[in-house]
Formats: structure tokens, sequence, C-alpha cells
């Protein structure tokens, strides 16, 4: 009988072997340019850069190229009217550090950079020496496009001029002034606002430029800074592992056994066949349900192995899904964890839940169901619940939100005994909401109605003091001080009233 390590070397044999090193002189300083819009036969090697700058936190560059005037593919009248358009005439300038074009045409072109790839933290740039592979890893990849500030400046120029002219009003315009006060915002809110662009832009703003020297790529500097993309012999002796390649092979693939590593974001390991089937049946199901949202028994079924038998997948299955329409829905707990927030107003996972609670229990009453249907009885933003319906249906025109697959009448008649067991449980779900919804409706009806009550009570009361129509009267002043009151005796059926005084 064969050995199954050996067949499978001999159906993939090692070609080549060389070793790989890793050089870290560069880790914190080496970036790749990109130019989207520039052939790639026709770089910026030849070109004649006239000013660079950086700024480092925000990793931003920005390259004034010049332009040969007197190009034949050059246009001077183009370029002299947009050299005026910017600057003004050229012999009326009084600063011509105020000029955005030096010359008395458009004498340069500015490449402001953009971030190509978020994180480049698996990224590196590799080079032969001999035999051996040489990476460094890299700080970012950017990519450099034109920018066209000359059109701005030509507004400003504009308003300069205006104000010099005293076409402007002496008294100001009263302007409104907005106030906003901040909330209390979550972590995860705090780290949505820190990502947006908004204040990636103010953080770009608030960073100054630094000038840099450019050195040609065939200068003495350039090759001796390429010359550390090799790594040392220092570096050689700190990066040696010393471990045997078994060891090795491990580091690179730990196997665990955790859920966490259960996640739609995982690795391409975990979403193989291989790592799945190796995985016990509830992980199985539990993988398979968080990446598909909604999904028939049939199709679950055919990507779990045919050792496992249908009861114990249905055993299982009902534990992390709920059935909606014959077809099995993710519970709630592993789309909203304990902790997690929203991904748009960080609103608690226990409210998402309840909120995602109700919507499935509309699918499971209505084939279809309305977003502001929805809004009126779930009083979260319209964000939220559109993160719910986006997970779980798809929108038709005029009809609504239904779910992501038809209804599967096959599986309730099939398996009627758990359709049964699922309908009793949607039942209980459908009495406490209408319990709750019953209580929140009463409350404030209640509370109205002692509110009319006590402002009846009070008018009515202000109505007989102004009508005179008191229980008690005032008397005479005994000579002890007391002052002494005597109640009025009415006769009924009687209109004149009979007072008796007691002396």
């Amino acid at each position: 009988m064969t050995d199954s390590n050996n067949l499978e070397s001999d159906n993939d044999p090692v070609e080549f072997e060389f070793p790989v090193l890793l050089s870290t002189s560069l880790a914190d300083k080496l970036y790749i340019f990109q130019y989207p819009i520039r052939p790639a036969s026709k770089g910026y090697d030849n070109t004649t850069f006239l000013k660079t700058s950086i700024k480092p936190e925000n990793q931003e560059f920005r390259i004034e190229v010049g332009l040969d005037c007197n190009s034949a593919n050059y246009d001077q009248r183009k370029g002299e009217k947009i050299a005026m358009d910017a600057d003004g005439p050229f012999d009326r300038c009084e600063n011509d550090k105020d000029r955005y074009f030096q010359g008395e045409y458009m004498d340069k072109t500015v490449l402001q950079s953009s971030r190509a790839v978020p994180d480049c933290s698996n990224y590196a740039v590799g080079t032969f020496q001999g035999n051996e592979l040489h990476i460094t890893p890299l700080k970012s990849i950017v990519q450099l496009r034109p920018q066209f500030n000359y059109l701005e400046q030509n507004e400003k120029n504009k308003d300069d001029e205006s104000k010099k002219n005293g076409n402007e009003s002496d008294e100001e315009e009263t302007k409104a002034i907005s106030v906003t006060f901040s909330r209390n915002r979550t972590d995860a809110s705090k780290k949505l606002q820190e990502q947006s662009f908004e204040n990636h832009s103010k953080k770009s703003l608030e960073e100054l430029w630094i000038d840099t020297q450019y050195m040609n790529a065939e200068s003495t500097q350039a090759q001796l800074t390429r010359l550390e993309m090799f790594c040392s012999i220092n570096e050689l002796y700190k990066n040696s592992l010393g471990v045997s390649c078994k060891d090795y092979l491990h580091m690179l693939a730990q196997s665990t056994n955790s859920d966490e590593h259960l996640n739609i974001n995982g690795s391409a390991n975990e979403r193989s066949s291989h790592y799945m089937s190796s995985r016990p049946l509830l992980d199985q199901i539990r993988k398979i349900l968080k990446d598909a949202k909604v999904i028939s028994f049939k199709q679950l079924r055919s990507m779990i192995d045919s050792k496992h038998k249908d009861t114990d997948v249905l055993k299982y299955l009902q534990q992390v899904a709920v059935l909606v329409q014959g077809n099995w829905v993710v519970q709630n707990d592993l789309v909203f964890p304990k902790d997690k927030t929203s991904s748009q107003n960080g609103i608690n996972s226990d409210l998402m839940c309840r909120a995602r609670d109700y919507i499935l229990l509309t699918f499971t009453e209505n084939e279809f169901v309305k977003r502001e249907e929805i809004s009126k009885v779930i009083k979260l933003p319209a964000e939220e619940i559109e993160e719910i319906l986006t997970n779980l249906a798809t929108v038709v025109p005029e009809d609504g939100w239904k779910l992501l697959i038809p209804p599967n009448t096959e599986f309730t008649s099939k398996h009627s005994d758990i359709a049964h067991r699922q309908a009793l449980h949607w039942e209980t779900k459908r009495k406490q909401w209408k319990e709750l919804l019953d209580a929140l409706n009463h409350q404030p009806q209640r509370q109205r109605q002692r509110s009319i009550r006590e402002s009846i009570g009070s008018e009515n009361e202000e109505r007989n003091v102004g009508r005179g129509k008191k229980t008690v009267r005032d008397s005479s002043i005994s000579d002890d001080g007391a002052a002494a009151v005597e109640p009025v005796k009415t006769k009924k059926n009687v209109k004149s009233r009979k007072v008796s005084e007691t002396t």
C-alpha cells in the first residue's frame, strides 16, 4: 500500500528551494508610488521635479513636476491663459512667492497622493541576490494624480480684487451661527468617527508639509539606499528562527478549537471544505448559518458531509437557528453577540436583538414587510433597521422587503413535528410582544386621564370659589381672638337658604 504522503509529494514535486531573508532597514521608509493615469512606458524618471514634500503622519506626498513650455506638444496660448487666470498679469505681480506659476506660462503640474491600500502590513518588496530572496516590509502604497488647485487660486484672486475695488458692503452682514451639542458616544461610534473622511481631512490639514530633496534613480545616494534592501549579517543572525520545519509550519498555521476563529471574515483555511469537515458538527452548522444568514435545509445538507445523519443535523440546527417561512435563519445572538454594537449609531446588542426578533416575527406572518410599519413599533434609527433587513431580505419595489430565498413548504410538510415546535415558539413570541405593546400603549393613556381629572378638579374648584360657593363662612372674631366658623346649612329642593348664626 502506497503512503499518502509519498503520493502527494510525487504529484507535487519541489522544483526549486531558496532561502528567504527579511530586511528591516527600510521597513518604516519604503513606499510604492503608482501613477494610475500615466502610461507605464512614460514614467517620471526623466522628468524634472521642482519640489517634493511629505506629511509623515498622514503618509501624504506632493510632487511639483516641471513642464517643458517650449515642447511641440505644449499649447503656449492655453498655458498663458491658465497662468493669467491663476496669478493675473505677469508684469503686475508684486511678490513672486504669491504666484502659483513662476513664469508667464503654466510651467508645472502638481501631483498629490492618496492611499491605494488602507493597510500594508501584509505587503513586502522582494529582490534576489544570487539564490537568496530578500524581502522588505512596505510602509504604504500610494497613488499620485494631478491636482488643479490653480482653479481655486483664480477664484481667490477675483475675491481679492473685488475687496480692493470696494464692491463689498462696509457693514458686515448678520450671519447665523449654528450651535451643536455633543452627546455621549460609545467606543464603537468614536472609532467610526476617527475613520471618517471628515476626521482624516481635518488631521491632514493640521499637519504641515515637510520639504524633501529628490534623488534621481541613478544617483549614488539612490544606489546606496537600494543596498539596504538586502539583509545584513546582523539581521541574518537576529532573524534566525532556530526551529525545525515542523515547528515552523505549526507557527504559520496554528490549530485552535476556539469559536473566535469561526467568524465571517476568517482566513481561507477556515472557509475550505477540508477545514470545515474537521470541525464538530455544531461548529460547522454555526459557521454556515453565520455566513449565509438565511438558508434552506436542502442547501445546508449539501454543505455537510453525508456521514452525518439528518436527525443530528436537525438537532444542532435548532440550537443556532429558527424556522421562518420554511427556511432557517441564524439566531440573534450569533449576529449581534453580547457587548457588540451596531455599525451605524452604536446601538447595543440587546436592542438590536429585540428589533431583529420582531422583524423575524413579522416575516412569519407576512411574506412582505414594510420598513415604515416596522419603524412604528421599533423605535430605532432607520440605519439600524435597514442593517437588520439587509442581512435577511431584499427589497421588492412597491411590495417591501422579502426574505433572501423564497418560502419553503417542502420542509414544513416533511418535518411537521419540527415545524410545529417552531410555530409554538413564534406563538409565544407573539404573545410576549402583544403584552409588551399593550402595556406601552395603555400607560400613557392612564397618565393622560389622571392629568385630565386633576385639571378638571382644579377648574371646578376655581369656579366654585368665584361664585361664592363655600362650605364654611367667616364669623365674627371671639373674645379670645379665635375665629369661629359655622357650616352653611342647605335644604334640598328649597331655593332660599336659611342661615343661623350663633353669638
